[in-house]
């Protein structure tokens, strides 16, 4: 018993300094001794990990995923008939799965265009030639191919939701909106039109969604315009008294750096 426990602290002693060494090396920031709830050997075995993983990048060991994987031998996708693209499919991602790599995708695609991607695309793309038990790298379908229409979807609905929210603080940082709004009105800045939303918010104790639904979208390059219809009641505090706003909007949307942001609006009742 006594012989395993020096054996536990010299494994806890060598663990540190392996800490150390990862830390003057590659800047590594871990956690204090009374965080790490790690059995040392458990935790040795970690650190051999991440030393390996800062090792072959900082040589830069990077290879193509086809030869990571094997070169494995593969059919072009016109070759294949549709009775057998769902087993080729298959048979590809268990190949990329024991290597450690997994494709995931946001949005529905069919099968055909997924197994094209990974041939055609996926297979050629860079990673560091090593390969650690239990990790994993993933990739994702729209990081390659965007769904637009999904991400304007998406960026409309969030942005409804959130000033529709007071439990949730709006802040500019964190809203999908440009950095100079075009209102009815004129345009105004980040700062003062996420002000105005406040001051509309603040006017009403709650906010109830009945109906969202986008009835129109049309991208033009970086461009989008988005018709929709909304219907939402406010509750005004001490007078139980719920105003419904009904009726059809706009919003206009900018593509920067791959990322949609509203820069036009125009809600219902909200008037800026």
């Amino acid at each position: 018993m006594k012989d395993q426990e020096e054996e536990l602290n010299k494994l806890r002693v060598e663990n540190e300094i392996k800490k150390m060494k990862l830390t003057l090396e590659y800047g590594a920031n871990f956690s204090t001794p009374s965080e790490n709830n790690l059995p040392p050997e458990v935790e040795s075995q970690w650190l051999d990990y991440i030393q390996k993983f800062e090792d072959s990048i900082a040589e830069n060991n990077c290879v193509k995923i086809y030869d990571f994987v094997g070169k494995p031998v593969f059919k072009l996708v016109d070759e294949i008939s549709e009775t057998e693209i769902e087993f080729e499919l298959d048979r590809i991602l268990n190949l990329l799965g024991q290597k450690g790599i997994e494709l995931h995708t946001i949005c529905e695609v069919n099968n055909r265009e997924l197994y094209r991607f990974i041939t055609e695309e996926l297979l050629f793309e860079e990673t560091n030639d090593m390969m650690i038990e239990g990790m994993t790298q993933n990739y994702i379908y729209e990081e390659f191919h965007p769904n637009h229409e999904h991400d304007i979807a998406t960026r409309c609905n969030e942005f409804i939701t959130d000033i529709l929210n007071k439990e949730r603080n709006l802040n500019s940082d964190f809203m999908a909106i440009s950095n100079e709004i075009h209102t009815d009105n004129g345009s105004i800045n980040q700062e003062d039109f996420v002000r105005r939303l406040e001051l509309f918010r603040e006017a009403f104790s709650s906010f109830q969604l009945h109906h969202f639904m986008i009835t129109g979208l049309n991208i033009d390059e970086d461009k989008a315009d988005v018709c929709f219809d909304i219907s939402y009641s406010g509750n005004i505090e001490g007078v139980n008294e719920n105003i419904i706003f009904t009726g059809s909007g706009v919003f206009t949307l900018k593509n920067k750096h791959e990322y949609w942001c509203i820069n036009k609006i125009n809600i219902p009742g909200i008037h800026i």
